[in-house]
């Protein structure tokens, strides 16, 4: 006795199951990559490099400002490019906005903080010692 023939499978047929396989791996991506995603964008990073760019930006702010202009003002937060300073005088942080905003970023820049393009200036009581870390958010 003969065994049917088995129909051949095309290879039409064949490129169309490993686009399906690859859509079902897609799909079944672990949770915890995802999930990783999701805290990375939305939870500040606090730790996550051993040098916070507020605690550099701390550090270096005394030689970028000034001792004069440093002894009255303190960076407090640092957000997604954006370096916020307290000042403790209302004169002197309308006239850190007027005149010194840009020339500190190119200064801060150049002793090494990267990723800023702007100072925002603040008045009022500044943090006398502030946690390391603290205040830095992504």
């Amino acid at each position: 006795m003969k065994k049917p023939l088995e129909p051949l499978t095309r290879y039409h047929e064949l490129e169309q199951e490993k686009e399906r396989e690859k859509k079902a791996a897609a799909r079944c991506r672990p949770v915890k990559v995802g999930l990783d995603a999701i805290l990375k964008k939305l939870l500040p990073s606090r730790g996550s490099d051993p040098m916070n760019q507020i605690q550099q930006a701390r550090e270096i702010w005394r030689e970028a400002a000034g001792e004069e202009i440093a002894r009255h003002s303190t960076p407090t937060r640092w957000r997604e490019g954006v370096l916020t300073v307290m000042v403790d005088a209302a004169p002197l942080t309308s006239q850190l906005q007027s005149f010194s905003g840009q020339a500190l970023v190119g200064d801060l820049i150049g002793l090494g903080l990267e990723g800023l393009h702007t100072i925002r200036f603040q008045t009022g009581n500044r943090p006398n010692s502030l946690a390391p870390g603290e205040g830095r958010e992504t």
